[in-house]
């Protein structure tokens, strides 16, 4: 990594007590590079607000809006999402193209983003002094838990998960500020790089007692908590998984089942441990998150036919609808677009992520209590707890209009097996589903749909699911494949000559 040097200057941004429009309000572009700057708790919290800001909005394209392209990308590299034939964002991702060439633009955005903001959160642990007092101790508690946040997305993109290969080369690590003097370095083993991540976890843990935010996108011990959970769920470590599941949820009961139904778009829902609150202009037209994994119509034109805000691209599969119960209320969230002028005819609409109208200004969602409990739930499975894993299971299905499993019905892995399938209905469109394919070492099983319908002027049709079933060199999918991992961008092999697999 040949000098990539952050001297910080992206806006300086406000933070008030609470979330309205002075929250976003902002500075003109200021440098932050004077020692001066952080012997002061409201420039601080004002960097940690733009840093954030940057690492959630930051958009090179109308494609790349910010962290959100990557759990995008990620659902649309699995099998229960697909990205619309010919349509703008990701129809490069989905047959696994430009994920895994490194000369893309987007390649490059995917390194760039998740290093710069490492790299401004590096500058906070490495300038703020935590004995300075309590407001200083939780900053730099909230800088090394985004650093964490930051390692644990790259080493799962980057490399294959922990338990193939502990010892297999994945990304350079930095932990100090970026200057035109600073050595490029090496690929770091991924074993290093989770100890990396569990030492900064330890230290927003340490520091981070006593804080209590006012806005959902700081990370408090709750969601260093649920960090530390999605951690040792890679790791395999079940008994810390299930234990630090529980204590990440604990305060954040799972939203009912009439709360599922409101649009996934606002950090006010009860079960949000974590999410990026935004207002319209932070939100704009297709560069968002919204705009492409949306697919509620907002309203009708003087014809009636549906009309969509945003480009609408990545769709629930056929095959992925046919997963749920007919009684579940996640079902009741699917319809078939069957007019036959509108945009998203002959897909499937699904109503889990919706817009606010008329000011487009949704949130985006990064943790939620029904991931911990599922993190919970497979743990205490493969620890042989069948009846604790199905208490914690059924707590999510009861919320979700669904009668509870007996776990004496259920052997070890049948019962592992539907909690992983739990995963795939609940977190759909959160960005989760290539880091299990990663983690649990499975490929995406795609298949084409016979699935029809009859459209507004009675003709039966089929429904529009998988066009892509193989990996671009024309082989079938199959775990642990080259395909599934993002590349280093050409860019970062030819200025850093430390990096070698």
């Amino acid at each position: 990594m040949k000098r990539i040097i952050i001297y910080i200057p992206f806006f300086v941004l406000l933070l008030t007590s609470s979330c309205n429009e002075e929250f976003f309000e902002t500075y003109p572009a200021t440098q932050i590079t004077t020692p001066e700057v952080y012997n002061s708790v409201d420039n601080i919290d004002a960097f940690v607000n733009g840093a954030i800001r940057f690492l959630m909005e930051n958009s090179t394209s109308q494609d790349n809006p910010g962290l959100p392209t990557i759990f995008l990308t990620h659902e649309v590299m699995g099998e229960d999402a697909f990205a619309r034939d010919g349509r703008y964002g990701y129809r490069d991702s989905y047959p696994y193209r430009d994920p895994f060439d490194n000369t893309t633009r987007r390649c490059l955005f995917f390194w760039t983003l998740q290093y710069t903001s490492i790299d401004h959160f590096n500058n906070i642990i490495a300038n703020v002094n935590e004995d300075s007092g309590e407001k200083f101790r939780h900053l730099k508690g909230q800088a090394y838990a985004l650093r964490a946040f930051n390692y644990l997305n790259l080493v799962r993109q980057y490399q294959f998960t922990y338990v193939k290969d502990p010892d297999a080369k994945a990304v350079p690590v930095y932990t100090s500020p970026t200057t035109p003097g600073t050595e490029p370095q090496p690929l770091s083993p991924v074993g290093e790089i989770y100890e990396q991540i569990l030492s900064d976890l330890s230290e927003a843990e340490r520091l981070l007692p006593g804080y209590g935010r006012t806005v959902k996108n700081r990370p408090d011990l709750n969601v260093v908590y649920g960090l530390f959970a999605r951690t040792y769920l890679t790791l395999e470590n079940w008994n810390l998984a299930a234990q630090y599941a529980a204590k990440a949820r604990d305060g954040y009961p799972v939203m009912t089942a009439g709360q599922y139904t409101e649009g996934f778009n606002d950090v006010s829902n009860p079960e949000w441990i974590w999410g990026h609150p935004q207002t319209r202009t932070q939100n704009l037209g297709g560069a968002s998150y919204m705009s492409y994994i949306e697919t509620t119509p907002y309203t009708t034109d003087a014809a009636g036919t549906n009309l969509y805000y945003g480009y609408s691209s990545i769709i629930p599969d056929p095959h992925f609808v046919a997963l749920f119960d007919g009684n579940d209320v996640r079902k009741s969230l699917f319809e078939i677009a069957t007019q036959s002028a509108e945009a998203l005819y002959g897909h499937y609409r699904y109503r889990k992520f919706r817009n606010k109208y008329p000011d487009h200004d949704a949130h985006i969602v990064l943790m939620r209590s029904s991931e911990m409990l599922l993190i919970e739930a497979e743990s205490k499975a493969r620890l042989h707890d069948l009846a604790g894993a199905a208490a914690a299971l059924n707590e999510l299905r009861r919320n979700r209009n669904l009668a509870g499993l007996d776990a004496a019905a259920f052997t070890e892995s049948r019962l592992i097996d539907e909690i992983l399938l739990e995963r795939r209905r609940e977190l759909w469109g959160e960005g989760f589903r290539l880091y299990d394919i990663l983690r649990l070492q499975t490929a995406p099983v795609r298949r084409e749909t016979a699935e029809t319908f009859v459209d507004d002027k009675g003709a039966t049709i089929t429904v529009r699911g998988h066009w892509i079933t193989r990996f671009p060199d024309g082989t079938e999918l199959l775990p642990n494949s080259k395909y599934y991992l993002f590349p280093i961008p050409l860019n970062e092999i030819n200025n850093n000559k430390n990096l070698e697999r």
